[in-house]
């Protein structure tokens, strides 16, 4: 049976709330209706970072904090929310459910939880849709990491592309979906925007380096690349996740030099962490398909597709498939909030980990 459901993505770069209106049947069917983003103001970023910056260090006050302190981001996520159910022109009658993500704001897998944030329950009460969420936390009770958790979504796009293919998403965290008609692995690979966000802000006051003009004027500093790229992260093996502060340290070094040369340097992290991610796959990937924000950095674009091609790899965009690439993420959520609703599989020993393949999510009615 299909569903029509919003998927609701608000991701780890912090940046905006991405939605998306499709029918789906949760597996091998998906009919996109109508999707948009909306970009968040200064204001708001602000005070979702300074959030996570004071947040407490053990985990009971964390919880505690954060639910204290979302009722901003519940009613930011509502307000957005009212604005493309009216851009979308339906009734609530015309929707099944609301899928949404929440904010993360904390991911720590040794520890077994993950924080997001803005209140389901809350949303569910405003526009009397049920809305599904909360899709982590069954992960991580049977032993997963938590994240990557959209890899379904990913494994259904590239059923259709080609075999032996992987999707990287470039948002604040870089995570690769392989699939090669047998094996559907998932993991986080590194840093994705994460690193060159936050120095473009500390530098600039600017949310991004456009199209990585700015780093395409740099030079690496060795010193901090070297000791990037011998981050204990990188050897550990698959499936894996991040916070999105775990490079933060590489981010206080780089602020110490030159604008340019740190924005260069923090590019080639990212390029480095794909390639180092891929080695540690060790499959035999013809095409990689790249989503998110970082597909738009046209330095690291081609610092990528000149690495693949020795690798004899091609890099495409997802674009290039029919799928806009800044609302992959909010489909994902729509399509795995109805396999949640349906109970079936959205994590597996081998993209999050678990013991064995479980369902996940919960309903607020």
């Amino acid at each position: 049976m299909n569903y029509k459901i919003i998927g609701v993505m608000t991701g780890t770069s912090m940046d905006g709330l991405d939605c998306s209106y499709l029918e789906t049947n949760g597996d091998d069917f998906v009919k996109i209706i109508k999707e948009k983003s909306f970009i968040y103001d200064k204001k708001y970023r602000n005070s979702l970072r300074k959030l996570i910056d004071k947040k407490p260090e053990n985990k009971k006050d964390q919880i505690k904090y954060f639910k204290d302190n979302e009722r901003f981001v519940t009613k930011k996520i509502i307000d957005i929310l009212k604005k493309f159910i009216s851009y979308i022109q339906q009734d609530n009658k015309n929707i099944d459910f609301i899928s949404y993500s929440g904010q993360t704001v904390f991911h720590n897998p040794k520890k077994k939880y993950s924080i997001q944030i803005g209140s389901s329950k809350e949303i569910n009460r405003f526009f009397l849709i049920p809305v599904i969420s909360n899709f982590r936390e069954n992960d991580l009770v049977n032993g997963g990491q938590g994240a990557p958790i959209g890899s379904f979504y990913h494994g259904y796009i590239l059923k259709k592309i080609t075999d032996n293919s992987a999707i990287i998403n470039l948002g604040g965290i870089c995570n690769i979906t392989y699939y090669d008609k047998k094996n559907l692995i998932s993991f986080d690979m590194g840093p994705a925007n994460t690193i060159i966000d936050n120095l473009m802000n500390f530098f600039y006051k600017k949310k991004f380096d456009e199209f990585g003009k700015v780093a395409k004027k740099g030079k690496k500093i060795t010193s901090v690349f070297k000791e990037f790229k011998s981050d204990i992260y990188f050897k550990k093996k698959y499936p894996k996740s991040l916070d999105i502060d775990y490079f933060s340290k590489y981010v206080e070094l780089l602020k110490k030099y030159n604008p340019e040369d740190a924005l260069y340097t923090a590019t080639m992290m990212t390029s480095e962490s794909i390639f180092m991610g891929i080695k540690l796959l060790k499959k035999n990937i013809k095409t990689i398909v790249l989503t998110g924000g970082g597909r738009k950095n046209n330095f690291l674009l081609s610092n990528v597709i000149k690495r693949a091609k020795k690798l004899n790899v091609m890099i495409m965009k997802i674009d290039d498939y029919g799928y806009d690439g800044d609302l992959l993420e909010a489909q994902m959520f729509g399509y795995l909030g109805i396999r949640s609703y349906k109970k079936m599989i959205i994590s597996t020993p081998l993209t999050t980990g678990v013991k064995k393949k479980i369902s996940g999510g919960k309903i607020y009615r």
